[in-house]
């Protein structure tokens, strides 16, 4: 479309300055028309997912090692509670949105047959420094990466959630479930929900955290969707839906 409208306007420049009284016979308004069109498609958002989606949602927030929340960072919309299938009863808090996303989920996967349970969501900073130096001093004062550093961990965000299946309550939690069916319907579906995995074997390198299959992070459905069919952790969606930001800002929005 850029060609042609470029193509148009030379050939209508042309016959103006090469025939007699073409500029009379042609409307030039028009070149003014197709002019203003040219400059809006070069500055037409291209990327998939809605320019004011992603300068907006705060549920696209990157969390780890290298972009950590600040201390005093508590999410304002926490639910009191989840609705949703708990290993136990105690309370378990995410932000709404995505613990209404979590009930919807739970209860299609009911509808196949697979019953889920919901283990762990937000965690505060001062909860997570303490699980952090804890960790440590049983350790040997080592960082293996399996607690997060404090500020890097996505639990305090209120977006994440641990899920689980029957035979893994009161067990530690490894990536054998992702073997088991419960394992496999959430690989499947959880991004029709607006969840991804978080932490995948193959995007290893990228986000420094070894594979936690029962680690959901909630992104919202279109995005989440998206990640899935081009194979992207959030790392590199990051970084590609904020280049292609800066592109388009650059070109004059």
């Amino acid at each position: 479309m850029r060609t042609l409208s470029s193509a148009l306007l030379a050939v209508c420049m042309l016959l103006a300055l090469c025939m007699p009284g073409a500029a009379e016979m042609l409307d030039l308004s028009k070149l003014g028309e197709i002019e203003e069109a040219q400059m809006i498609e070069e500055t037409a958002w291209t990327y998939p997912i809605p320019y004011e989606l992603l300068k907006t949602s705060d549920y696209l927030v990157l969390v780890n090692r290298d972009n950590l929340l600040p201390e005093d960072y508590v999410p304002v919309d926490l639910v009191d509670d989840l609705t949703c299938r708990k290993v136990s009863y105690d309370k378990i808090q995410m932000r709404e949105t995505a613990a209404d996303a979590l009930a919807v989920m739970f209860d299609a996967a009911k509808e196949d047959g697979i019953t889920l349970y919901a283990h762990s969501g937000y965690r505060s900073y001062r909860t997570q420094k303490t699980m952090y130096y804890n960790r440590l001093q049983s350790n040997n004062g080592k960082d293996d990466g399996v607690v997060q550093y404090p500020g890097a961990s996505e639990h305090q965000t209120g977006l994440t959630i641990d899920i689980i299946n029957k035979s893994g309550i009161g067990k530690r939690f490894t990536n054998a479930f992702a073997e088991t069916k419960e394992g496999k319907w959430v690989a499947e579906h959880c991004w029709d929900y607006g969840f991804i995995i978080r932490y995948q074997e193959e995007k290893r390198e990228i986000t420094q955290i070894a594979p936690e299959s029962w680690h959901l992070r909630y992104v919202g459905v279109q995005v989440a969707q998206y990640m899935r069919d081009r194979n992207l952790c959030l790392e590199e969606f990051t970084e590609e839906w904020k280049e292609a930001v800066a592109e388009y800002e650059a070109a004059g929005k």
